[in-house]
């Protein structure tokens, strides 16, 4: 048996080694802030946006104003850089966008499948003109690697985060999801042999697909999430892993701003904070270097899209804007009956406001560049207009005839209503991208056997979606009235839209 004095040593040995126990977990474990800005979907709108909110130069302008007032800042993207947006930056194919990101320096960005519309060379020639800004595709497709890393570092002071991001490039983001994960759980695997063990994922893809990965990869801390341009002004939080999902909607009209508490000795989140901020230009004060480099390159390369089009006052919707759309280009054409699918070709509406040319190539210009000319029977057409809805690809607008769905479900009873002659040749415009991706697709699905004929007889129209909708308006200007007027003059509606999304899933 211990005797009292051995016990009481016994006693203050143990109490001197739990003291420096103690002493050392607090000398060796510290405590540092992180703040991450992140964006997401910005889609080319370069300029400050319609009705006083948004724009790349208030993205600067709320990025610098926290650098100068907070520690530790990692600015990131995750992806959908490039396309829908702004004429000056989609006549440079993505130039402008990456000049910017360069001179926002970005730290981590992740490209979207928009981005990637461009082809890979043309990704490595982007690249180039933002050679300090990381870019991280986990999930490589072929080629990609030559100008993309699998994985990023970034130091904080003596403390590592590890990057990964995964790319959208095709498909379903629950397949893509499960398919990137053995590249993700290799580039972890990398990132911990070099000391870094606290990951964030630059994700383009939704919230729910990044709960998907974080199922399977309990690694990833923080998921900075796109593609589906979610407004989340409460993260996400993942209860298996504790992993925060964020995402700030799309086209520059936010900034996210998640600040976070580190144990450095953990390398786990001990507490976070996280922002939504709107940017409104009455409170957000822009960068005006960017500002005004964004609009002296305007004026070098598309003058014509600042200048004043006509007054509006109310918000123009996609399918009536598609309603303009089908009724310029037949004009423009001269064509039998036009085609001009919202759903497909329609980025943006038009806001109540003195609307300038921009704001027309905002809608489609970018994705209705190429108009078409195709000769269909009257049965073709009536059979193009039956697939949209069997194979829930929605519905097209359309001038020239007169049609009506007698039922649309179920889907494989479908029967549409029309005045056209079966038999009868009809000229047919509408945008290439249509034609490919809607009306080929049904001509095929129903073996038609002058498909070759068809394709062969293809002509492409010698003016744009941008041109004929302009030249339009400002007849409507000329008339004396404001394009709300117009709308409200002519029973503009657009059709019912009843399986749309939120997002652009092709």
């Amino acid at each position: 048996m211990l005797t009292k004095r051995k016990r009481n040593y016994c006693l203050c040995f143990l109490l001197h080694f739990v003291l420096f126990f103690v002493i050392s977990s607090t000398l060796f474990s510290e405590e540092i802030e992180l703040n991450i800005i992140y964006t997401n979907d910005i889609h080319d709108h370069i300029r400050p946006g319609y009705m006083g909110v948004g724009g790349i130069p208030y993205v600067a302008g709320y990025v610098n104003q926290v650098r100068e007032e907070k520690p530790n800042v990692l600015l990131v993207d995750a992806g959908d850089l490039t396309d829908k947006g702004d004429m000056v930056a989609d006549l440079t194919n993505g130039e402008l966008m990456y000049k910017i990101i360069e001179k926002m320096k970005y730290d981590v960005m992740v490209i979207g499948n928009h981005d990637y519309d461009k082809g890979i060379e043309q990704l490595c020639k982007l690249k180039e003109l933002s050679p300090s800004v990381e870019f991280v595709a986990t999930n490589y497709e072929e080629g990609l690697d030559r100008c993309y890393k699998p994985w990023v570092i970034e130091k904080i002071g003596d403390f590592s985060v590890g990057f990964v991001g995964v790319v959208k490039l095709g498909g379903e983001e629950k397949q893509v999801a499960k398919g990137a994960v053995p590249e993700i759980k290799k580039a972890i695997d990398t990132l911990k042999g070099q000391g870094c063990h606290f990951i964030v994922g630059l994700f383009h893809l939704g919230s729910n697909a990044c709960e998907q990965v974080s199922r399977e990869i309990p690694e990833i801390s923080v998921y900075i999430s796109g593609h589906t341009h979610e407004l989340l002004k409460k993260p996400k939080i993942f209860p298996d892993t504790n992993a925060i999902i964020v995402q700030a909607g799309s086209y520059a009209n936010y900034a996210g701003h998640l600040k976070l508490i580190i144990d450095t000795q953990k390398q786990q989140i001990v507490k976070y904070e996280n922002r939504i901020v709107e940017l409104i230009h009455d409170s957000i004060k822009p960068d005006e270097e960017i500002l005004n480099w964004v609009f002296a390159e305007e004026k070098k390369i598309c003058p014509i899209a600042s200048e004043f089009l006509i007054d509006n006052n109310k918000i123009i919707g996609t399918h009536q804007i598609a309603v303009l759309a089908v009724n310029a280009i037949k004009e423009r054409a001269n064509a039998d009956i036009a085609f001009f699918h919202p759903r497909l070709l329609i980025r943006s509406t038009f806001p109540p406001t003195k609307l300038d040319y921009n704001a027309v190539y905002l809608t489609a210009g970018h994705r209705a560049k190429e108009i078409v000319e195709v000769t269909l029977s009257g049965r073709q057409i009536e059979q193009y207009l039956i697939d949209l809805i069997r194979n829930r690809w929605s519905r097209t607008e359309w001038t020239g005839m007169n049609a009506e769905y007698d039922r649309t479900f179920p889907p494989d009873k479908v029967s549409v209503k029309t005045d056209l002659v079966a038999d009868k040749k009809y000229k047919v415009v509408l945008a290439k991208l249509e034609f490919n991706n809607r009306l080929l697709r049904s001509l095929k699905n129903n073996n038609e056997n002058n498909i070759e004929e068809i394709e062969n007889g293809l002509k492409q129209c010698d003016f744009t979606y941008f041109d004929a909708v302009s030249k339009y308006i400002e007849k409507i200007k000329e008339s004396g009235l404001t394009l709300d007027k117009y709308i409200e003059k002519m029973k503009i509606n657009g059709k019912e839209e009843q399986e749309e999304n939120n997002y652009d899933a092709e």
